[in-house]
């Protein structure tokens, strides 16, 4: 299993019925609660998590709006099957990434990158405003300055992707920030480009070829350095992990064609 650690929300505090949520959701998630079943009733699960009846009501309304569980009267609340899941939502990402990700998911926020990434930089280099440049611009300069710092580099980096996504001015393509994000959390934390100069060298090498086709305002080139950029994250991760323990990622997750 993966660990990814390096990149997380904002820290804030939790209430009562966010933290019954998460223990519910990754419950569901590893198993306890399986696929179909019924979760157990209010008495039991606050006596289980020690809160209130309201605080527990919340925190099933959070998790039927996630896609995770779905309540009928007089059958009770039954645990959905994951292509319900809302995989785009930042809670639902950063629970996986607490109980650790597989080479599997690690596959599928690839592809989903790589299936829409390419076309938000494309779209962001016909769209940007001088403004929103600018803010991929310093996100990059930021990356420049943190060689040897890889949490600032994460931060950055998470930075300057979303200032495309931005850019693109498309709100469903701005909707997937936080997949960039656990991406870039899970792929740092396997291998960061930080840990060697020529590692970084190449990192910097793509980011600012990214940055250049948008600054040209040429869609066809953006696109291709995004593309490239992710198959080439994808293919240093594999690389440093070893191929056994990434087996299930697709080949084409790696191809540059």
């Amino acid at each position: 299993m993966v660990l990814a650690n390096d990149l997380k929300r904002p820290a804030r505090t939790r209430s009562a019925h966010d933290l019954v949520a998460r223990g519910i959701g990754q419950d569901i998630m590893k198993g306890r609660f399986p696929v179909g079943s019924t979760l157990p009733g209010d008495a039991e699960l606050m006596e289980q998590f020690g809160v209130s009846r309201t605080a527990l009501r919340e925190a099933l309304k959070t998790l039927a709006a996630k896609g995770l569980i779905e309540s009928k009267t007089k059958v009770g609340t039954k645990v959905l099957d994951r292509n319900n899941w809302n995989m785009f939502d930042a809670d639902i990402l950063e629970w996986h990434l607490e109980m650790g990700v597989d080479a599997q998911f690690l596959g599928w926020l690839f592809e989903i990158r790589q299936t829409l990434e390419p076309f938000a930089c494309a779209t962001a280099a016909l769209r940007r405003t001088q403004k929103q440049l600018e803010t991929i611009r310093k996100a990059l300069d930021g990356m420049y300055g943190c060689a040897t710092n890889r949490q600032g580099f994460t931060k950055a980096d998470l930075a300057f992707h979303q200032a495309i996504l931005e850019a693109s001015g498309n709100p469903f393509l701005q909707s997937i920030g936080s997949v960039i994000g656990a991406a870039l959390a899970t792929s740092f934390t396997i291998s960061s480009p930080v840990s060697s100069d020529e590692g970084f060298a190449k990192a910097m090498q793509l980011h600012q070829a990214v940055f250049d086709a948008i600054e040209k305002a040429d869609p066809q080139a953006a696109s291709d350095a995004m593309s490239f950029l992710i198959t080439q994250t994808a293919e240093r991760i594999r690389i440093s992990h070893g191929e056994r323990a990434l087996a299930k990622i697709p080949t084409y997750a790696f191809s540059n064609e």
